[in-house]
């Protein structure tokens, strides 16, 4: 994870959503091209899976914040299910789009959904809302879209790992050496940016765990489960050097109904 000065933290702070939007179409291009066509054990072996189980049986759901659509193709695929993806980024959909037939495409903010009340089964916002800053407006819209009872699914980076300037050390020094994840002011709410690859910095809103679970019920949802899995046997056999950090998940999922 990168260390970044004060002045770029107090920056994302200020990045109001016309330029967030133009920082993801600036980025679309590696996001869809290098980024997504990346292996990804977590994904493939524990995202994907939970969100095929959690919304079997609902028959209309809103993709919020899905960028190129993967996770509603997916649940198209596996729940035959109709999906609609939402994104505010034109490049994003266009990318989308340009994979073919499958879900419904529509250009809108997370915090202002242009559909009626309870006009989805149900929703999820996969790997999002910890880059946005409207968090509790897009909670109340994903609950007001929803019908009674209707299935919402939260996926995060998990908020200990993504505090910033955490990371993964390997100390030489200790007898014997070890490795381990560092965790900083996981309490203090920040905005900041991440070089996720040279050149390529993505907004991030760090939250604490709480701030998530209360901004949930507040928006109306019952929790129902809660999910800190571990990385899969296959990204560790693709990765061993984490076999020692194991126990430290990557992951936050949250089940719940409106």
């Amino acid at each position: 994870m990168a260390n970044f000065p004060i002045r770029m933290e107090l920056l994302a702070a200020h990045v109001v959503d016309d330029d967030r939007r133009a920082l993801w179409d600036r980025n679309s291009q590696w996001w869809t091209n290098e980024y997504i066509p990346r292996a990804d054990s977590d994904y493939q072996d524990v995202i994907l899976p939970i969100l095929k189980d959690v919304l079997q049986g609902q028959e209309k759901v809103i993709d919020i914040g899905g960028g190129e659509g993967r996770v509603s193709r997916y649940l198209i695929e596996e729940n035959d299910c109709e999906a609609v993806c939402v994104d505010f980024s034109v490049s994003q959909l266009c990318a989308a789009h340009a994979k073919g037939q499958g879900p419904s495409f529509v250009q809108a903010n997370v915090g202002s959904l242009p559909f009626r009340d309870g006009a989805f089964d149900g929703a999820v916002a996969c790997l999002v809302l910890e880059h946005v800053l409207e968090l509790t407006e897009a909670l109340d819209e994903a609950n007001r879209v929803l019908r009674a009872e209707g299935k919402f699914v939260l996926v995060l980076n998990h908020p200990v790992i993504q505090t910033p300037d955490s990371g993964f050390i390997h100390d030489h020094v200790a007898d014997p050496p070890t490795k381990y994840w560092r965790i900083s002011e996981y309490l203090i709410e920040t905005s900041y940016f991440e070089e996720v690859e040279k050149g390529i910095f993505l907004p991030y809103e760090h939250r604490s765990l709480s701030k998530y679970i209360n901004s949930l019920v507040d928006a109306g949802f019952t929790i129902q489960r809660l999910y800190e899995p571990s990385h899969s046997d296959s990204f560790i056999a693709k990765n061993p050097e984490f076999s020692s950090i194991r126990s430290i998940p990557r992951l936050l999922i949250i089940i719940c109904t409106s």
